[in-house]
């Protein structure tokens, strides 16, 4: 008997790694699909790096493009002698006039600057918002409302930049 146990032992650790033992007898799977799977998952990695890669530096590039035009127009404008500027957060201006024209809004802020106004023009998507006042708070921005109302256009209204 100790013989056969030790055979069936024997028998048992040497075949242990046999391919037909493990499918068979105690219904191993293969791991050539997990394997499959690991390598395009390591494919699919190693391409999503790239894309991130080149993606990262098609926006650099795209951003220096964008910053260098911007600064080529800003330098026309102020060549130009133009009062352009944006729209600052948080502030109330009070718009007299808007335009697509920017040589007809720096005409129209220049006639306003004459009433004695402090008039500057402000971009805002491809409309120059001419100004007559700007402020701090809504409260002020409705009383100057009136004045501007009663001395420049009947039709002015308030911009609040955001």
């Amino acid at each position: 008997m100790k013989k056969v146990l030790f055979l069936l032992i024997i028998g048992t650790i040497t075949f242990s790694g046999c391919k037909f033992i493990n499918e068979k007898i105690l219904k191993k799977g293969s791991d050539t699909l997990e394997v499959y799977v690991y390598n395009l998952e390591q494919q699919l990695r190693n391409k999503d790096s790239e894309f991130q890669g080149s993606l990262a530096a098609m926006q650099r590039e795209s951003q220096a493009r964008i910053d260098s035009i911007i600064q080529y127009y800003e330098s026309e404008l102020a060549s130009k002698g133009g009062k352009f500027t944006s729209a600052a957060t948080g502030t109330y201006y009070l718009i007299v006039g808007s335009f697509k024209t920017p040589d007809y809004a720096t005409n129209f802020s220049a006639k306003v600057a004459d009433m004695g106004y402090t008039s500057e023009i402000v971009q805002v998507g491809y409309w120059n918002l001419v100004v007559a006042e700007s402020y701090g708070n809504i409260r002020e921005a409705l009383n100057g409302l009136e004045i501007v109302r009663s001395s420049v256009a009947i039709n002015s209204w308030i911009y609040v930049a955001r």
